[in-house]
């Protein structure tokens, strides 16, 4: 409530037609209780309510006549909306080359589908080999 004071009781004045000094202290939290949310949904009526110094510093401005430096500050620019969220979204490049290598790979697979029949082996009463399904650590490279 500190933080946004100036901009709450502004708020108050003209939104709601409350004098923030004529109000008892949980009326006072009500009211910034509803503050806060339209604070925190961005929907209150007008810009003034999110930073009143910047709308201050902006309108005297204005009325000093300096509205050539305000240009381009109040335009959106959809496409630059669009190139921020499809940088977010991209996903990273998938590393295109693999630890092991071929061989490694079709032993691993080779187990995987030795434990697969395993299953159903077992599943069907059958009898399985001690060591059938698994892979025996070796060296790759090595004679």
């Amino acid at each position: 409530m500190p933080d946004k004071g100036p901009e709450f009781r502004t708020w108050l004045l003209e939104e709601k037609k409350i004098n923030p000094e004529a109000i008892s202290n949980d009326q006072m939290k009500k009211s910034f209780k509803e503050f806060a949310e339209d604070y925190n949904t961005a929907t209150l009526p007008h810009e003034k309510y999110y930073n009143m110094d910047a709308y201050e510093k902006r309108m005297a401005m204005v009325r000093a006549g300096e509205s050539n430096l305000l240009e381009g500050l109040d335009t959106y620019d959809p496409n630059a909306d669009l190139v921020a969220h499809t940088k977010g979204t991209k996903r990273t490049a998938v590393e295109k080359e693999s630890y092991l290598s071929r061989e490694q790979l079709e032993d691993l697979r080779r187990v995987q589908i030795e434990r697969e029949q395993i299953g159903k082996m077992k599943l069907l009463g059958m009898a399985v080999g001690s060591t059938t399904g698994v892979r025996m650590e070796r060296s790759y490279g090595d004679p």
